[in-house]
């Protein structure tokens, strides 16, 4: 146990020693206390260097690391900017199908009804008085004779209703007109 602490620790006088009988200096107690004295400024710088070695390999992993993270960033960045650009052109797109399928779109224009001609029935589905309507004209030939007669009289009715309200709008006016004529009195 003591041989291996003297190697460990007292391993470097063998090699001073060496250089002491191959020098022969003047005085060799001098000699062997400037050469520990090195020695241990070159030991301390030994360890110095591999600190920095170590601290070095440290900071270069830490930059491979960052310039990952650098390049995960730009490459998402990239891929957010390409899907906010498909997105908008996506919307420009349905924008420009909602313009085009507008004006696609025939114009309507509103035609007044004559007044001599009844109004059309709508069938809807809630409307059973046209189909029993239709009904009775499929019985019987009597029927549809009657059937057009009931048509012609409420024709005839529908046109008096009508030359009625215009005759009461006449009498009364408008609302404007009302108003000036109360002012005037």
């Amino acid at each position: 146990m003591e041989a291996q602490y003297l190697k460990e620790n007292l391993g470097c006088l063998t090699q001073c020693l060496k250089e002491v009988v191959e020098k022969h200096p003047h005085d060799p107690i001098e000699f062997i206390a400037f050469w520990l004295k090195k020695y241990i400024e070159n030991e301390k710088y030994k360890a110095k260097q591999a600190e920095e070695a170590r601290q070095l390999e440290k900071e270069k992993e830490l930059e491979a690391i960052e310039q990952e993270r650098r390049m995960r960033r730009i490459e998402e960045a990239r891929r957010l900017a390409e899907e906010e650009a498909e997105r908008f052109k996506a919307e420009q797109e349905r924008k420009a199908r909602e313009a085009a399928s507008a004006s696609k779109l025939p114009i309507v224009e509103e035609k007044d009804e004559p007044a001599g001609e009844p109004a059309p029935e709508d069938d809807t589905p809630g409307d059973l008085s046209g189909d029993i309507k239709e009904e009775e004209g499929v019985k019987d030939e009597e029927g549809k004779d009657e059937e057009v007669k009931d048509d012609e009289a409420e024709g005839e009715s529908n046109e008096q209703d009508g030359e009625k309200a215009e005759a009461e709008e006449g009498e009364i006016g408008s609302p404007e007109e009302t108003s000036g004529t109360t002012e005037d009195s």
